[in-house]
């Protein structure tokens, strides 16, 4: 699955809490791979929803009833019994943090980050984030972390109980892609040759047991 909402660093309204839920809650074989479209993971809520709903009286009440939603996703992801996995190919902000500390595996590149943000504006943590952070760092440097919104990247001391896997593009990859294109004709027609041969039908009915 993942979160394509890019022009709006990939915040979470309430379609997207909605959808991320039937996504990890919905019928399905194998691990789940949570990644994100754009520089940026999940800025959190979208604060937009915020706005219109202080525009309009209702602020107290849309924050609650989001607040109710985004904790049930993050017990579902906890609870799924797929392993999930986020890809961070850049920064999780508030709400983002607690959705990929929820999953079991989180695969960063140099570039990812978690800000635990909420006490920049006076908020609660949301998402269960106390509780998840308090699991992975222990609770007094959780309880730290969170007053002083902390920002933790992957060069961080705390980065290996907080990051699954830290990977780097190769340094060479135009080259190993260039070597990939100069060999592809020679494979493709070997793999034609094979598919044509009697030969090699036989061999694959013994190895996938197939009736011919």
């Amino acid at each position: 699955m993942e979160l394509c909402r890019p022009e709006r660093r990939n915040a979470l309204d309430p379609q997207a809490v909605a959808e991320l839920h039937r996504a990890v809650t919905g019928d399905g074989a194998g691990p789940i791979l949570l990644t994100a479209e754009g520089p940026a993971f999940c800025a959190g809520g979208d604060l937009r929803v915020l706005q219109e709903a202080a525009e309009s009286g209702g602020l107290a009440e849309v924050l609650t009833t989001n607040a109710v939603a985004f904790a049930d996703l993050i017990e579902a992801v906890v609870a799924c019994p797929r392993p999930v996995v986020a890809v961070l190919d850049g920064p999780a902000v508030g709400g983002g943090a607690s959705l990929a500390l929820a999953c079991d595996l989180r695969v960063a590149t140099p570039r990812a980050r978690l800000v635990f943000n909420w006490s920049r504006y006076g908020l609660p943590p949301d998402g269960h984030a106390t509780t998840l952070l308090a699991w992975a760092v222990g609770p007094d440097r959780a309880r730290a972390l969170l007053a002083d919104a902390a920002e933790i990247t992957t060069g961080s001391a705390l980065a290996s109980q907080l990051f699954t896997g830290i990977i780097e593009k190769r340094p060479n990859w135009r080259e190993l892609l260039a070597a990939m294109t100069a060999s592809r004709d020679e494979e493709l027609a070997a793999i034609a040759r094979a598919a044509a041969d009697e030969v090699t039908g036989e061999r694959l009915a013994v190895l996938y047991k197939i009736d011919i």
